[in-house]
């Protein structure tokens, strides 16, 4: 009996310590150049396991009601977020929705299908435009000419 219970503390502390929690902070102000509040929509999601991705996290926010968004999927490069809470980016005037994260709340290098937020990490959702269009592929490397 004493070991069944010693294996079930331990099953629940790994459980525990495998978990995390992610803060989904959103911005609709386009080209608002901020980082800080206020903020348009704030959602904590509690309790993901710990090889979550982004992209899990904000369907697990959507199960739960918090949180909508909408996206269209490559299949080489997974989710392009469209829409966040209704509002849509507009690619015609060349808008999308910007993924900052990490310690410093800077651009994401990946997407949300492969951005894995850390434990209590902030991530956050703003409308911006870009300056020039994007390249076909954007694993390519510039080749000067």
């Amino acid at each position: 009996m004493f070991r069944s219970l010693c294996l079930v503390v331990v099953l629940s502390c790994s459980l525990v310590l495998s978990a995390k929690d992610v803060t989904i902070l959103v911005i609709e102000e386009l080209n608002g150049g901020r980082k800080g509040p206020p903020y348009d929509a704030t959602v904590i999601v509690q309790g993901m396991e710990d090889s979550a991705t982004l992209f899990s996290v904000m369907k697990e926010a959507e199960r739960l009601g918090l949180f909508t968004f909408g996206y269209t999927l490559h299949p080489k490069w997974g989710a392009y977020i469209t829409t966040i809470n209704g509002l849509a980016a507009d690619s015609a005037a060349k808008q999308y929705w910007q993924i900052l994260g990490g310690a410093r709340m800077k651009p994401t290098q990946f997407g949300a299908s492969s951005y894995l937020p850390d434990h209590q990490e902030k991530v956050l959702f703003r409308l911006v435009t870009w300056d020039r269009e994007p390249c076909e592929d954007p694993t390519e490397e510039f080749i000067p000419q």
